[in-house]
């Protein structure tokens, strides 16, 4: 069992030295991939994708009720309320309107470009939504918010036939792009070359029929080891020639 236990762990070390073996052979390969997978997303970020502009504003649900009693029914109903009103505020009749009143602000949008602009969010069990806006630049992604939110107010009210939304804050130009992430995306691009760098190191070393070992020629061949032939330098072997040159011509001179 012992002797068992020997031999799979030095065929273990066996492997983990040829992986390693693999990866100094083929690092060169690794380091290029990296690199080229890197500087690609970062030239991407900075020069091929546009960057995008965020911008938010809150609206509160919230009816006013005189009656205590009353009050927390009222206010589980208007919980419930901001899920239909995620539903209107995207629908045709505010976009509608609010794409008319963007171009009477200088901005072309359709209706189809305001939606697909557009998140709506919120916390649980919060009478607050958010209506956040991504755009190709910050003074339309604020007036797309605050445009929605307005237009949303006054076309509610004749919708549901209540008085229960009010906005909280507006939105407000945000000078700084949300998007493209250039660190993150040069990060992913560092990432992503290295693993393709591993992947076709492998590759090519599967590839490579060059034989390195002479194990190789006598366990795997079954041929016999007549010898080895050391590789000489080319820049060695010219040295050598270019020094017994100069050894020739000085004897000759001496012979004179």
């Amino acid at each position: 069992m012992n002797e068992a236990n020997s031999q799979q762990n030095s065929s273990n070390f066996l492997d983990i030295n040829k992986i390693l073996a693999v990866l100094r052979k083929r690092k060169k390969t690794i380091i290029i991939s990296t690199l080229v997978c890197a500087f690609l997303m970062l030239f991407m970020s900075v020069f091929v994708i546009s960057p995008k502009y965020s911008s938010s504003t809150d609206i509160l649900v919230n009816r006013k009720v005189d009656n205590q009693v009353n009050a927390q029914a009222q206010l589980q109903a208007d919980v419930q309320m901001i899920s239909t009103y995620k539903d209107i505020i995207t629908s045709p009749t505010i976009l509608n309107a609010v794409s008319t009143q963007l171009k009477d602000q200088g901005f072309n949008m359709t209706p189809a470009n305001i939606k697909s602009c557009i998140s709506i969010s919120n916390q649980q069990n919060s009478q607050v939504f958010t209506v956040a806006v991504k755009a190709k630049n910050p003074q339309l992604a604020a007036a797309i918010a605050n445009t929605t939110a307005n237009v949303f107010k006054v076309k509610v009210k004749k919708i549901m036939s209540v008085n229960n939304v009010s906005i909280l804050s507006k939105a407000e130009e945000n000078p700084k792009p949300v998007s493209p992430k250039v660190v993150l995306n040069t990060l992913i691009g560092l990432i992503v070359g290295c693993v393709l760098g591993l992947f076709l190191a492998f590759i090519f070393d599967s590839m490579d029929r060059t034989i390195t070992d002479e194990s190789f020629i006598t366990e795997e061949l079954g041929l016999n080891d007549l010898g080895i032939i050391n590789e000489i330098p080319a820049n060695k072997v010219k040295r050598m020639i270019s020094s017994k040159r100069i050894a020739s011509r000085g004897t000759r001179k001496r012979r004179v």
